[in-house]
């Protein structure tokens, strides 16, 4: 394979990964879009906040959005996992990768640092309707 042909392939998957990357929105119960910089997911800010949920989103482009296991949502910079004791915990690095080892550990690009819901935000989407 010529240097020429490995740059085209290259760049090809780049290309193609590449258009995976993207915001993220969500239709509530009611019908109101809520969307974010990263990954939404239906939470609540508390365990018991509503009875259908809340939408949050991570502000972070690429980011990350997980519910925890009494329901609420936290948010990362980059993806996020739990560990082996529910703890959500993220990559520094906004849209970085993370995964869970064979032990329950997150493992993260750059430093893992804890989600929190000052990561998230919850936007409603504007309407072309309005216009």
């Amino acid at each position: 394979m010529s240097v020429i042909s490995a740059r085209i392939i290259l760049l090809a998957i780049t290309i193609l990964l590449m258009s995976f990357v993207y915001a993220d929105c969500v239709k509530d119960l009611s019908g109101e879009v809520y969307c974010g910089a990263g990954q939404c997911v239906v939470g609540s800010t508390f365990e018991y906040d509503n009875k259908y949920g809340t939408i949050w989103c991570s502000k972070y482009y690429e980011g990350g959005a997980v519910k925890t296991l009494d329901g609420r949502v936290l948010c990362g910079k980059g993806k996020c996992a739990k560990n082996s004791k529910g703890e959500v915990f993220c990559s520094s690095k906004i849209g970085g990768a993370v995964l869970k080892d064979s032990r329950g550990h997150v493992r993260c690009y750059g430093n893992c640092e804890r989600a929190t819901l000052e990561n998230c935000e919850n936007t409603v989407a504007e309407s072309s309707s309005s216009k």
